[in-house]
């Protein structure tokens, strides 16, 4: 039986937070061939749909836009790889305990600015709540969630349990919610399991070098010959 394919709209959700499932849409990060999930705006639309930033209704009014404006759909495309790649840097930085670097910064706070102009705050019965109030004549205003989720975990405390996959062929980034912040792996049954097979098949290699090679029994040292014992 066939695995299902995985696509924007079936990717697995390892991050914990909207902001480094965003990250993550760029599988594989640390080999030579990195699998891309947001080829498109059609992929951009599917992923944000099925995370739940925007309805359905909302996705099909996307989808008719950038059938009439696909060269601004393609911009919006290259902005949100963009994005992303600045928040991998961003928070691959801050999971590192390493400085975030000015120009990522910079960049960051430019695509925060114009999503700002999209926001407004609502009042939800005895509380106020941002509301994400979309132009609808312009495509990018999709990614206002994603930068509003990545701003609140960098001002968080919570930015301090980002961690980046311990498998260097993965580097998903996730949130690590665990009371001893011990989590290791973007996901135990994956990159977790893969690192305890190859550490298993590590040891039994090791174990059978050892056995079947051959032992060496060093010569025993040459006794003098009769001539030299007659000499000394």
């Amino acid at each position: 039986m066939n695995k299902t394919e995985r696509h924007a709209g079936n990717i697995s959700l390892l991050g914990g937070l909207l902001c480094l499932d965003f990250v993550n849409t760029l599988d594989r990060r640390g080999t030579d061939q990195p699998v891309e999930y947001l080829n498109t705006y059609h992929d951009l639309v599917v992923w944000n749909r099925y995370v739940g930033t925007i309805s359905d209704e909302e996705a099909k009014e996307l989808f008719k836009k950038a059938e009439m404006d696909s060269l601004q759909a393609a911009a919006v495309v290259q902005d949100a790889i963009q994005l992303r790649e600045a928040m991998y840097r961003i928070f691959s930085s801050v999971a590192e305990g390493l400085p975030v670097a000015d120009r990522d910064l910079m960049n960051f706070n430019r695509y925060l600015g114009r999503a700002m102009q999209f926001l407004e705050i609502m009042q939800q019965n005895d509380e106020f709540v941002w509301n994400a109030n979309g132009d609808p004549e312009k495509l990018d205003w999709i990614l206002v969630p994603l930068v509003r989720s990545a701003a609140d975990l960098l001002v968080s405390p919570e930015r301090k349990r980002v961690k980046e996959c311990s498998n260097p062929a993965c580097a998903c980034l996730f949130v690590d919610f665990s009371r001893n912040l011990s989590r290791r792996w973007c996901n135990m049954r994956d990159c977790g399991n893969r690192a305890k097979a190859r550490r298993f098949y590590k040891r039994k290699k090791e174990a059978r070098l050892l056995t079947s090679s051959p032992v060496t029994v060093p010569s025993p040292p040459k006794s003098h010959s009769r001539l030299d014992h007659r000499l000394l």
